[in-house]
Parts: structure tokens; C-alpha cells; sequence
């Protein structure tokens, strides 16, 4: 019996429309048809995840029960609109659900535990749903638990190690196998969720927000899949966001380490942690849109195009700058990084300037406000210590074995742009040079950055 060849993943926009379950319905038949097994990887229906991370706040305040209706009216609602009765397979989860509100109103506390399992219900509805669907439609279907098959690694700060866990992805053919036995011929389909996964404790973790790439990452990787397809609401990678950004085009290929700066620092039709198993295991990625199944997408693979030069324009709002200055011991310097973890920031850049260490971090924790500079201050209790919030990061990404483009950038930079830029940051192999300002006008300098360099 083959084993799994394509992992496709659906995102929240995709799976939330009625019209694209048909193109899902028909990718499913076409790789079938081709002799290819493959495995959905399916999101949370659109904005659900938000909900569900307002629900924790409402069920801590004891105001759960309107929410989960509302919640309840739109999977039933969306269930009967693909022709679908699924009253008895939903409210399972649905009582999961108010049990663990329940269990947060009684403690009047969130816990990063209570905190994944609510929010993992999202991509156990909506593969629920999915799955009935291409049932329906006369596949032959499979519904996985995630949490079966990705085991997290541990972290010692709770809120990254249930809302923002690291999985292993070698290659295991025991998976594969009970996969297999589970299986009734090679026309079977598996479902299963992204977001989700289980740590050694068999506890629910999740893989960050936007973490269902990850997810199908990690599958693709782990059953040495031939392909992976991460099916959204655009037509590929483009050179910049196409909603903001007048003149972006779209890149018909990228190298994996190219996709993956563009998604570290703030294009969001990827998430970084994909690129790594793919590179690895030299799996291609295509990006491809659920609304126009016929374009070709973007490919992502060990290949680039280098005959452009100044590749894209990313940016990430609401950043920390953090500088430390240099006469501190390299145990404080760990310890402060681990502060900041602990806190709920993640990293985007690192870098030494002189004497001074730099940190560039966004603040991922939900469950709290963001602390304030002076707060940051006060936990550290140093005044060799400079803090920064609420800066914007623009960086602009380019062919590393061509420094035109650097020269070009910092050429407009300090002619036009430069008083609006605190620091600026180029990488070690000159294939990235971040801009670290406070502005208002985010949008029209990434506008000017691109018209001047890549358009």
C-alpha cells in the first residue's frame, strides 16, 4: 500500500468558503487519480481562532455561554450549508468546550494549558466537518488526530511550551505504517488539523498562531512526503503584500531561505517554521489559491531567481527594540533573553553594534497586555538597558551574491528616508537590510522602497 505522497493544507479562508470544499473535493480526486495519496492539513474556519481567543477572556469573566452559541450557530450553520446534518459529531466537542470554560470561570485564571486546549477546537470542528464533507462526496476518508502523530518537545516557559511548542520531524516509518493499517486501500484520504499537537505528557499543545503550515510541515517531513501545498486566499508570494502595496508582483519562485526571511520578518501567507523540514528533507513547497485552483502558485524549492536582485519588501508592526549594552556578562545576556521569553516575546533579530547587543522581538502572548517600556525596565532593574516599543521593522530582502541592490537601498535611505529610522540592520551575507523606525507611515515607505528598488 502506498504511503502518503502530498500533504495538502487549507487555511482558514479556504476551508471557510462553501464554494472551495468542490476545489477541495477536486484536488483530492486529481491526486488520486495520479496515483498519489494525499493528507489534508485543515485550518480552523476564518476568525474562529479569534474567537475562541476571546472566549477565554469571557469564560474567565463568567460570559462564556453567549459565545459558545454563537460559536455552535456558525459550525452547525456552516455544516447545513455544505448539506450536512452533524448535530451529534459537533456537540462532543462542544461539551468539551463548556467544560473547560467552566474550569477557567471556577479558577478565575487562564492557564497556557486551558489555554491550547480551547483554542485547538477550532481545527477539531472544522475537520470534523471536512471530513463528512468529502465523505459525501464519495472519497474514501480518513480523520486523524494530530496530537497521534506530532509530539512537541518541551520548553521551560509554559507559555511557549502549550501555545507555541517545536515538534520533532524525522522521518518515521512506524507513523507511516499506522497510518497504513488504519487505511483501507490506496484510493483512502486522511484528514487531520493543523495548529495542534500533544507533548509527553499527551497534554495539548499548540504551534503558534498561523501554525497550520507548520503542522503540514511537519507531516510532510515526517512521512518523507514527495510535495507539499499550502493552499490560501492569494495566488502565490508576492514582492510585497498585493492588498497594500501598489505594483507588487507575484514570485513564480523562491529559494527556501528566501521564503523564509520574507516570512520571519512579516509577510504572513507563511510561517517561518516551515522552511526548515522542507530544506532538510528537500521537499518542494508550491503556494497555490483555493479561489483560482488553475494558477500555477509559487514555487519554493532549492532554486531562485537570480536575475532580480531586490526580491521583497516585509514589514512587522508593534515591535520591541531592546539594547544591552555590551559590558554585561554573557550569563546576564542569556538570562535576559530568557526573561523576555518567559514574558511572551519571540525573537526576530539579533545582532552585536559596537558595544551593544541588539534584540528586535514582537510580543505573541494573548492571554496578557503587552508590558510597557518602563514596566520592561522595572523587571530587569538595569539602567544599562534601553527600550523601545511599538516600532515598526521593514526589511528588504535580496539576491545575497548581488550588493547592488544593498548600495541602492542605503542610497535612498540616507538621502530621503533617514530621518524617520532609528537603526538599521544588515545581515551578516547581505541578503536582508532591516529598518527600525517609529512612524506613521509605514505603508507609504514600503510603497517608496519598493517602486525605487524592485518595481
Amino acid at each position: 500500500m502506498q504511503a502518503v505522497q502530498v500533504v495538502l493544507k487549507f487555511g482558514g479562508s479556504s476551508v471557510a468558503e462553501v464554494a472551495h470544499w468542490q476545489t477541495i473535493a477536486n484536488q483530492v480526486q486529481y491526486h488520486l487519480s495520479n496515483g498519489r495519496r494525499p493528507l489534508l492539513v485543515l485550518s480552523a474556519l476564518k476568525n474562529v481562532s479569534n474567537l475562541l481567543e476571546a472566549l477565554l477572556h469571557q469564560a474567565q469573566a463568567g460570559v462564556h455561554p453567549i459565545a459558545i452559541t454563537h460559536l455552535k450557530e456558525l459550525h452547525f450553520g456552516f455544516a447545513s450549508q455544505l448539506g450536512l446534518n452533524l448535530n451529534q459529531e459537533l456537540n462532543h466537542w462542544f461539551e468539551q468546550l463548556e467544560l473547560d470554560c467552566l474550569i477557567i470561570y471556577q479558577a478565575k485564571m487562564i492557564r497556557p494549558k486551558l489555554h491550547a486546549r480551547i483554542l485547538a477546537m477550532g481545527e477539531l470542528l472544522s475537520t470534523t466537518i471536512g471530513a463528512e464533507f468529502l465523505r459525501g462526496q464519495g472519497f474514501n476518508v480518513v480523520w486523524q488526530d494530530a496530537r497521534e502523530i506530532l509530539k512537541s518537545t518541551n520548553h521551560f516557559d509554559e507559555w511557549h511550551h502549550y501555545t507555541s511548542a517545536v515538534c520533532q520531524y524525522r522521518h518515521d516509518p512506524d507513523i507511516s505504517i499506522k497510518l497504513n493499517d488504519k487505511m483501507d486501500n490506496n484510493e483512502t484520504t486522511i484528514v487531520t488539523q493543523g495548529f495542534i499537537a500533544s507533548d509527553s505528557a499527551n497534554d495539548t499543545v499548540l504551534l503558534g498562531r498561523e501554525g497550520s503550515d507548520t503542522s503540514a510541515a511537519y507531516l510532510a517531513a515526517i512521512l518523507r512526503a514527495d510535495h507539499l501545498e499550502i493552499w490560501t486566499d492569494v495566488t502565490g508570494v508576492f514582492s510585497a503584500n498585493p492588498r497594500e502595496i501598489s505594483g507588487a508582483r507575484q514570485l513564480a519562485q523562491l529559494s527556501y531561505q528566501q521564503a523564509l526571511l520574507m516570512a520571519k520578518f512579516g509577510a504572513k501567507i507563511l510561517h517561518p517554521r516551515v522552511m526548515r523540514p522542507m530544506e532538510e528533507n528537500q521537499i518542494p513547497v508550491t503556494v497555490r489559491c483555493t479561489g483560482q485552483p488553475d494558477h500555477p502558485g509559487t514555487l519554493i524549492s532549492n532554486l531562485s531567481m537570480p536575475e532580480v536582485s531586490a526580491k521583497a519588501v516585509v514589514y512587522e508592526s508593534n515591535v520591541t527594540q531592546l539594547v544591552v549594552n555590551k559590558s554585561l556578562s554573557q550569563e546576564r545576556v542569556k538570562s535576559i533573553s530568557e526573561q523576555l521569553t518567559s514574558q511572551g516575546f519571540d525573537s526576530l533579530l539579533e545582532c552585536k553594534i559596537a558595544d551593544q547587543y541588539h534584540w528586535v522581538l514582537s510580543y505573541s502572548n494573548s492571554d496578557k497586555v503587552q508590558p510597557t517600556d518602563r514596566e520592561l525596565l522595572n523587571i530587569f532593574a538595569d539602567k544599562r538597558l534601553l527600550v523601545a516599543t511599538h516600532c515598526i521593522l521593514i526589511t528588504l530582502l535580496g539576491e545575497a551574491s548581488d550588493q547592488a541592490w544593498i548600495n541602492n537601498a542605503i542610497d535612498l535611505i540616507d538621502g530621503q528616508l533617514q530621518e524617520n529610522i532609528l537603526e538599521t540592520y544588515l545581515s551578516e551575507n547581505h541578503d536582508r537590510l532591516s529598518l527600525l523606525l517609529k512612524s506613521e507611515n509605514t505603508l507609504m515607505l514600503c510603497q517608496r522602497l519598493h517602486h525605487e528598488l524592485i518595481e
